[in-house]
């Protein structure tokens, strides 16, 4: 295992909140370092258009998005580490962050791990995953060319999963348990003005069905009937919420009951120089732009903190 000096900020992450984090953090003249996975750029790799982003008048993907902040925070003096980090420990004044080949000592650490698609917890959902079950609309939806396929999801993001899915396949089911899904009036327009996507609204996901090893159909409950029938599709791709990563920090602060941690408006937690950002943090909007404005805003507080 590597060690390196100590750093003023140690950014844990490859998001959007993360490179924001790392960019700002360097340009205010702090010793910054960014410590994630090989794949830069976390869950908005996954989106295949960022849209509303303040300043950028047309969509723009994920990953392009993520990597035109990588490229700034490099050039502002950001130093990258790739390593999967296994340990946050506070150690005297500042923080030693442990991962499979490295040890970074810091002065601060933000926290920026991000969240993951949660699961289901149904039956085989596990053996189906890769065969008919995803979580990404973007990567696997190529795979459904001229297939019927279900979107399971309640929110903006999986009406724009819908409206990606259905440039591939000949139909798509976006099942929501509201009465009515929680959409922009845009990505609503833009479902209701497709021929191929209808919304099944008041209805769950209550089993899956296998054929010849891969999902075959799903059994869909009626929320207000409590009917149950089939669904025959080839695909199911879940947009069912995320679930914080925050297991690196629950010896170090108090979660909420939603597993997220607690801040104030500088992102600063009950430890003094532990912050946290983007998903893992109480109350996030879950927009792009305030993951990047988390980013900025715990760089600063950072700052303040090193300087004093």
């Amino acid at each position: 295992m590597s060690s390196t000096d100590e750093y003023d900020v140690a950014v844990v992450g490859g998001g959007l909140a993360a490179l924001s984090a790392g960019l700002f953090a360097a340009s205010f003249g702090l010793r910054t370092t960014v410590v994630t996975e090989i794949v830069m750029g976390g869950e908005l790799i996954n989106l295949e258009e960022v849209v509303r982003f303040p300043g950028l008048a047309d969509p723009i993907s994920g990953s392009e998005l993520a990597g035109r902040v990588e490229a700034q925070a490099l050039e502002a003096g950001a130093e990258f580490v790739f390593d999967d980090v296994t340990e946050i420990v506070k150690d005297g004044t500042g923080f030693v962050v442990r991962g499979l080949e490295t040890e970074i000592r810091s002065r601060t650490v933000i926290a920026a791990m991000g969240s993951g698609r949660r699961r289901l917890g149904l039956d085989g959902e596990g053996d189906l995953e890769g065969r008919g079950v995803s979580y990404c609309g973007t990567c696997d939806g190529p795979f459904f060319k001229e297939k019927s396929v279900a979107v399971l999801g309640d929110h903006e993001f999986a009406g724009r999963e819908s409206l990606v899915v259905a440039r591939y396949a000949s139909a798509v089911t976006l099942i929501s348990r509201r009465g009515e899904p929680d959409l922009s009036t845009a990505t609503r327009s833009a479902i209701d003005g497709s021929d191929r996507i209808r919304v099944l609204p008041r209805a769950e996901v209550e089993s899956l069905t296998a054929s010849d090893g891969v999902l075959g159909a799903v059994r869909i409950r009626d929320l207000t009937t409590g009917e149950v029938s089939a669904l025959d599709v080839a695909g199911l791709f879940v947009n069912d919420g995320v679930a914080p990563r925050t297991s690196l920090l629950r010896d170090l602060v108090e979660l909420d009951p939603d597993g997220r941690v607690r801040v104030d408006a500088g992102m600063r937690t009950s430890v003094e120089g532990l912050f946290a950002v983007g998903e893992l943090r109480s109350d996030f909007a879950g927009y792009a732009i305030a993951a990047a404005g988390d980013g900025a805003a715990a760089a600063g507080s950072a700052r303040r903190l090193v300087r004093s």
